[in-house]
């Protein structure tokens, strides 16, 4: 297999995640890192054994890195800049998600990486695992699909192990921007792309605090669908995304978590995560930049749809 040069930009917890992805996949070498904190870049260089060029300024690893690819793990709000400029190199882009920190810097994105023909996509984990790829079989066993529905409840936000400057505050942060793109994109390739009807957002008093719970209604294509979050509240974090069919439900629970029930059987586990969805997501990010067919990856294209829909939670 060739192996590809990977160059990071971001190494906070999301990043710090698919390292060792990147390093256990034959693919990939990481050949620079860079983060504007030169000790965290020094702990993770002999944290993972990295022989990695370090950059503070991601700007010139992009332009003298000579490398295959990115990985843009930065918050939101830079990587309309640094996805622009890998465009402008040709360099292929993998960006967490969400893509952008708004409809208009995707769509700009979206035409900058068509317009240079490079290879783009977006780290959306359920896209590429095994409860997903059973959810999608288990479909035609619930009939006809009745409703969909999102539930979100955070006893705190930020989440504990989520701790950092951005995540909490209404430019960048919050669970609407964090949490349901990763159910708008796998909602909008089951059943057709989702537009909101109505919606009552609440925020606290803080100007640049985000917000506290959203009550939504909307479609996806002609299927309706319900999302109800909330954060600050006495329980532990739950999280489900159930589909109601005429037959049964499919519901997945806690990310990994994948049920199934009928009138006859309560929902029951039918399987949960045994393995990483980073593989298979590199392995398609690999094939795509080698044969230039990028058939299984969640595009640009894709993730401005899905920005367009949780914008208007906002």
């Amino acid at each position: 297999m060739k192996e590809l040069s990977i160059g990071m930009i971001g190494l906070g917890a999301i990043g710090q995640r698919l390292i060792p992805a990147f390093q256990q996949h034959e693919g990939y070498t990481i050949s620079a890192i860079s983060d504007t904190n030169k000790a965290l870049m020094k702990d993770t260089t002999q944290t993972h054994a990295l022989k990695a060029i370090q950059y503070t300024k991601a700007e010139e690893m992009i332009e003298y890195g000579a490398l295959d690819a990115i990985y843009i793990a930065v918050p939101p709000k830079f990587h309309y800049h640094y996805a622009l400029m890998a465009a402008k190199h040709g360099i292929a882009i993998l960006c967490e998600k969400p893509l952008a920190n708004s409809l208009e810097e995707a769509e700009e994105m979206t035409s900058a990486v068509k317009n240079a023909n490079v290879i783009n996509a977006i780290h959306f984990p359920l896209h590429y695992s095994n409860e997903v790829a059973l959810l999608k079989e288990k479909l035609t066993e619930v009939g006809e699909i009745q409703r969909v529905e999102l539930t979100m409840r955070f006893e705190t936000w930020p989440r504990f192990w989520q701790q950092n400057e951005w995540i909490a505050k209404r430019e960048q942060g919050g669970f609407i921007r964090e949490i349901t793109p990763h159910y708008i994109q796998l909602t909008n390739q089951l059943f057709g792309d989702m537009a909101i009807s109505a919606k009552e957002t609440k925020y606290p008093d803080s100007q640049d605090a985000s917000e506290t719970s959203v009550l939504a209604f909307g479609h996806a294509g002609p299927i309706p669908f319900l999302i109800n979050g909330q954060s600050g509240i006495g329980m532990k974090d739950d999280l489900t995304y159930r589909i109601y069919g005429s037959k049964g439900i499919i519901s997945l629970d806690q990310w990994s978590e994948l049920k199934f029930g009928t009138a006859e059987k309560p929902l029951e586990l039918i399987q949960e995560r045994s393995a990483s969805a980073s593989e298979s997501l590199l392995t398609a990010f690999h094939h795509a930049i080698v044969t230039g067919q990028s058939s299984n990856l969640v595009s640009f294209e894709e993730g401005t749809a899905v920005q367009k829909v949780f914008e208007q939670l906002l």
